[in-house]
């Protein structure tokens, strides 16, 4: 894994912010009922549980890692198939088959139950 620019936590107000030159990746702040315990700001603007600011810290770095491993990694899409052939290639599509002359037998499966009888 390769990362650009070195996360880096700055001081923002009384908040901490986690950086990778200007890309913001978190956002640790005070709790404001419990002293001492922090909380990283989630998506959509939710609050994480609460920890002391280490585990919290390391939470947001965490999460931040995964992100950066998951745009580096390799894309594994698989690319196109350049030429257009059936999956069986010996085996003639149901209409070539019913211009030969052949007929086709259908399954119990596909019978009415009236019909069987």
């Amino acid at each position: 894994m390769t990362i650009r620019a070195p996360l880096t936590w700055k001081r923002d107000g009384k908040e901490w912010v986690l950086l990778a030159g200007r890309r913001r990746f978190g956002r640790v702040v005070r709790d404001t009922q419990w002293p001492g315990m922090w909380r990283s700001i989630l998506s959509g603007g939710r609050l994480s549980d609460m920890a002391n600011m280490s585990w919290t810290k390391n939470a947001v770095l965490v999460a931040a890692e995964r992100e950066l491993e998951y745009e580096t990694r390799p894309c594994k899409t698989p690319s196109k198939c350049p030429e257009k052939r059936a999956v069986f290639e010996h085996t003639a599509s149901q209409t070539a088959q019913a211009e030969m002359g052949a007929t086709l037998v259908p399954s119990a499966a596909t019978q009415p139950t009236w019909a069987a009888a």
